[in-house]
This record gives C-alpha cells, structure tokens and sequence, in this order.
C-alpha cells in the first residue's frame, strides 16, 4: 500500500484578541469559545493562553475531522505549563464516545514547562473528532494553561499491505498465539490479530483478580473475558485460559483464614471458573511462576518441594505460605476433577536456566506418576507444560534446546508462551515507551527470533503452540525494549520476516 505522509507543524500567528469562535483557530488548534489567547510569555511568542476555570475536558484542542474514515498514525508533542491548582495533564483524541489517550503527565507541576509527546493510530469515525487538552481537576478561576510549540505530524494509509498469515507459514508445525486485550479486540489490532494468529491467551481478563468477587461471597464478574472468548471462538480462534492459581493479582480473601479455608477457596475458584468455561476453552494454565529463581545445581538433586517460591526465597508467595507446596498439586487435582476434558498446563518463566528447567520437569514427573500409581488416574495430571519467552539480547539459543530435550521425556505438551525478546537495558516497563530501534538492534532481535522459530520447527512433535506476549512495540508490557514483530504503527519488523522465513533470513544476515 502506498504511504501518504501529511506534515502539520503549527506555527503560531500572533492573534492578540481572544478567539471566540472555534473556527478562529492558530493554524488549526483552538481552545473553547470564549476561553483562550495567544501571548507572549515567559520567553515564548505565540502562546496559547487558556483560562481553565470555564472547562477542564476539552481545554484545547486540534481537529480531526478531515481523517474521518481514515486510519492515521499520529505523532504529537506540545509544551504546557500549568499556573494555579494541581493536577495532571493529558491529552486525547475524541472519537465516537471514546477517548483513547495520546500522551499523559501525572501530578504535572505547577509553573513549571513540560514537554509531552505521544502516538496513536486511530480511525476518527464521528462527527468532531479531536485531539484535546484535558486537565483533570476541579479548576478555579485562577488556573491557566499554556500551550507553546505544538507539532502534529499525521500518516495517513502508514500500515505497510497484506502480509503471509504466520498461522499459514506454522499450519503444519504447531499453532501461533498472542495475547487479547481491550486494545486488540477491533481496529487495526484486531485485524492483525485475526490474521496471523489461531490461538489467543487473555492477557489478564482470566486472572483472579479480574474474575472472582473482590470480597468473599460477592459475583464473579465474567463480563469481560465472555466477550474475549465469544469473539474469538466467532472468529476461529482457540483460546487458552490463563491463568487459575498464582501468587499475584489474588484476592486477598482467598488466601486469608485458616489452611482449610485457604485449600476451600483455591478449588471453589478453580471449580466455579472451569464449569463457566466449559466446552469452550480446551486448556489451561492452572499454576502460574511456582518456582523459585536463582536454584543451584544442588537444590534440584533435592526434592523439589523446596525449590517452590516461598516468602522465604521470594518476596511474596502466599499460597506456599498458606498451603505449603502441596497447593499446587491441590490445584491440578481441582482443575481435573471440575472438567476432566481440559487439558491443563504448569506454565513458568526462565526455564531456559538448566536449573530452574530442572526443578520443574522433577515436579511435574513426580505429581503425574503418583497420579496414576497412588490415585489411579489413566492420564497424567500436568498434561502440558509453557515454556515462557521473556527473552532478551543476551538469550543463549542452545539453553532453550537442552529444555525442550529435557521436557521432551515427560511425555507431555510443549507450549511457548509469553514470547517476546526485549533490546532494552533498563527494565523499563509498561506500554507506550518504545522508541526507534537502531539497524543493527532490530538485525540482532530477528536474528534471535529466526533461530529460536527454526529451533521450534525441530521440536515440532512437541511443541503444540507458540504464542507471543503483544502484537506491536507501542502495546507491550515491555515497550521499552520493543520486543515485538510489529512496531507502534503496526508496521511489520525485520523480527516479523526472520519468523516467515528463518533460513532465509539467517543466510541473508549470517554471521
């Protein structure tokens, strides 16, 4: 598809009265009827000046409704200085009774000039769409805001064509996942999503604390993650249910009272949400990062009960500190016993470490023979086992193969989850960070990508699912460190072409 890039820098013309009508605008941003001027100040020529005591949700703003219909990337920065009152600053754009926010700066100080960036990609699709200045707070009459060096640059039709589906490129290896969140449930995200991907995983729709009542006895709320799964079975995907037990995003109350009210509440959850599901999801994740980090060789000679995160190795582990160890063979038990066709998963992070991989096959193998030899189960119990990807740049390839050969003899499912390889060197997280990859930082992350996809492909007796953990870099919990196949305009990486095809990318970029 050909790009079509419009530039709109603003450049302030030096109105000295105030506009009273939102059509006399400063080269396209105007405040409300009635509530701004452009000054001089503080150094600064053609400011916008806005008294915030007459409005504090749409303070200023640009128009949008020549884009209406049109899918546009967005890429916006202004400075503003606040006087008077506290409180953040953010800016939105308005479209169709939504409000997706284009860049925020929380507890903003007062007299004080901040630069505020940010990017969207979006389909203005009502009557006056707008990016605009909301201020968040009860403004008095002695607040004011200026706005000074406002720059918009607009690409429309920016998403590069129709790209081979990874699901087709994988059909006779093993399925290709991703996450589902609000983000990626319409627009551009979606379409991506239904396009490449036949195997989605909520993000954090199924997690405990987002399904079951936030006091004991109250409703489970199913609302959102019913419309995750009926959208995605409308659209032939499977989905995985993640995740049932795990030491995060728990409610309190689960875990409070005696052992036996803590053992009562874990199988009445695992009991309650399975049966909800039932008939719809075929796997789960029933235990989520039991295990402990930083294990020596000599801790998995031992048994691998005390290898398990507990408070004592790890800063927070309540149903080990509750239950003890066995909570998580109590878990399985439950999950089985609520719907014996599921298919149930142990999934933990890091198991790339000798190690930790280690401990985690010795749990598995244990519960699952005494399963059959001690409680005459005819099937194993832990029938699957996710392998994490939170990779970075430092991955050693040939530790993921010694895993997948040490899982292998557990006769089990093998699943990647959570895939993404991170080129940050801060840690940073949370969404909205990315930045512009260097040449060679996005050559080195597809060349990780094309040699782990291509080790995939030689366990594919095994392995029955990939799944990636974000769909573009601007989404990703680890935006930082733009970890994904897409960037923040959804636009395909060099990662994305190395997973089409990694022979012919590592020849092309061989070492």
């Amino acid at each position: 598809m050909k790009k079509f890039v419009l530039i709109v820098t603003i450049i302030m013309l030096a109105f000295t009265t105030c506009g009273n009508d939102p059509e006399e605008n400063v080269n396209g941003f105007y405040g409300n009827p009635g509530t701004y001027e452009i000054v001089s100040y503080d150094g600064k020529s053609n400011v916008i000046k806005v008294n915030g005591a007459k409005t504090e949700w749409e303070v200023v703003k640009y128009s949008l409704l020549e884009y209406k219909g049109k899918e546009i990337a967005i890429i916006f920065s202004a400075d503003v200085r606040r006087e008077g009152a506290a409180g953040d600053l953010s800016w939105h754009v308005n479209n169709e009774g939504t409000y997706p926010t284009i860049s925020y700066l929380p507890n903003a100080g007062a007299d004080v000039w901040h630069h505020m960036t940010g990017k969207l990609i979006v389909t203005p699709a009502n009557d006056n769409p707008s990016i605009f200045l909301s201020t968040w707070e009860n403004n008095t009459k002695n607040t004011v805001y200026y706005i000074a060096n406002p720059s918009i640059t607009i690409e429309v039709d920016s998403i590069n064509p129709a790209l081979t589906p990874l699901q087709s490129v994988y059909k006779d290896n093993f399925l290709i996942g991703n996450i589902i969140n609000e983000t990626y449930m319409t627009g551009r995200h979606f379409e991506r999503l239904k396009h490449h991907y036949n195997v989605v995983t909520p993000e954090n729709d199924m997690k405990p604390s987002l399904l079951a009542p936030s006091k004991k006895g109250g409703a489970y709320q199913w609302a959102a993650a019913d419309a995750m799964v009926e959208k995605m079975l409308a659209n032939g995907m499977q989905v995985q249910g993640h995740v049932l037990v795990w030491h995060f995003q728990t409610p309190g109350w689960m875990i409070d009272g005696t052992k036996e009210e803590a053992e009562a509440n874990l199988k009445n959850h695992i009991n309650t949400v399975l049966k909800h599901f039932k008939g719809k999801i075929n796997s789960w994740d029933v235990v989520n990062e039991a295990m402990r980090d930083n294990l020596s060789p000599a801790d998995t000679e031992g048994n691998w009960r005390n290898c398990v995160r507990s408070n004592q190795s790890d800063w927070e582990a309540p149903w080990f500190d509750k239950i003890g160890p066995e909570y998580i063979e109590l878990a399985f038990l439950a999950a089985r016993e609520a719907d014996p066709d599921v298919t149930l998963y142990y999934n933990d992070y890091g198991l790339d470490n000798p190690n930790k991989a280690k401990a985690v096959r010795n749990m598995i193998a244990d519960i699952n023979e005494r399963y059959i030899n001690e409680k005459g189960g005819t099937r194993k119990l832990i029938e699957g086992i996710g392998m994490q990807g939170h990779y970075n740049r430092w991955l050693n390839v040939e530790n993921v193969r010694c895993t997948l050969e040490l899982f292998k003899t557990l006769g089990i499912e093998i699943a990647i989850t959570e895939l993404d390889i991170s080129f940050s060197n801060t840690g940073v997280q949370g969404n909205r960070n990315d930045t512009v990859m260097s040449e060679n930082d996005e050559i080195e992350q597809a060349k990780l990508y094309a040699k782990l996809f291509k080790l995939f492909r030689e366990y594919s007796d095994v392995i029955v699912r990939v799944s990636m953990w974000g769909i573009d870099d601007a989404s990703s919990w680890l935006s930082a460190g733009n970890p994904c196949l897409f960037d923040w305009r959804l636009n395909a990486k060099k990662a994305f072409y190395a997973i089409s095809d990694p022979d012919g990318f590592l020849e092309e970029y061989k070492e």
